[in-house]
């Protein structure tokens, strides 16, 4: 099959498009690092966090469509703990981070057995 470089006005589309398995593996494995490191860094660093926090939503919006259908569950609990993590960075709050990361981690995991990359 032919890959066409998507149009690079697809930021103006109201509605995101349906991501194949691999590109939603890719955009959660992402999405777990940037918990991780913030979670590293709200305790000490907290402008760091909160700029590692800005670099969730940018992802996830490409692929929180698939994962919400395909998983309802998984996305409840990413959005939960976004917010959690969005506080925490803020707030300079490394418990909370750290438990926030942890429970996204977990998800991803369970989300990706189900259905892998």
């Amino acid at each position: 099959s032919m890959t066409t470089q998507a149009p690079a006005s697809t930021s103006a589309a109201p509605q995101a498009q349906p991501t194949t398995a691999a590109e939603v593996a890719t955009g959660l494995q992402k999405i777990d690092q940037l918990g991780k490191d913030i979670a590293g860094s709200a305790g000490t660093d907290k402008s760091k966090a909160t700029s590692l926090d800005g670099q969730i939503e940018p992802t996830w919006r490409t692929i929180e469509d698939t994962v919400k259908q395909n998983d309802p569950n998984t996305y409840l609990t990413m959005e939960d703990n976004f917010a959690v993590l969005e506080k925490a960075a803020g707030g300079g709050d490394a418990a909370a981070a750290t438990k926030g990361s942890a429970a996204i981690s977990s998800a991803v995991q369970d989300y990706l057995t189900k259905y892998p990359g």
